[in-house]
C-alpha cells in the first residue's frame, strides 16, 4: 500500500515554488483566464437579481456543492496521475 502523504508532501512542494508554480500555470492559461472571467461577469448578473435571502441561499448551497465535488474530483485526478507515475517508475526500475 502506498503512503499518500507523498502526494500531499509533493503537492505543496508545487504550490510552493516561486516560479512555474500552480499559480503561474493558471496566469498563463487562456483557457482558465476565460472562465475566470465568466464567472466573475456571472456573478455581476447574480448579484443584480435581487434574490431574496431564502433564493440567494439555495444557489450559495448548489455553488458550494459544485465547487466541494470539483475539489475532491480534482484531488482524486491528481493522486491517480501520481500513481501512475510511480507505478510505471517502479516498472522501469524493475526492482525484481
Amino acid at each position: 500500500m502506498i503512503d499518500t502523504k507523498i502526494f500531499d508532501i509533493l503537492y505543496s512542494y508545487l504550490e510552493e515554488r516561486s516560479d512555474n508554480n500552480v499559480g503561474s500555470q493558471l496566469n498563463a492559461d487562456t483557457e482558465y483566464q476565460k472562465a475566470l472571467t465568466e464567472e466573475c461577469e456571472c456573478y455581476q448578473q447574480y448579484e443584480n437579481l435581487n434574490l431574496s435571502e431564502d433564493q440567494c441561499k439555495v444557489i450559495e448551497n448548489w455553488v458550494d456543492a459544485v465547487t466541494t465535488t470539483n475539489s475532491a474530483y480534482s484531488a482524486v485526478i491528481f493522486r491517480m496521475g501520481m500513481q501512475c507515475c510511480f507505478s510505471l517508475l517502479m516498472q522501469l526500475m524493475n526492482p525484481k
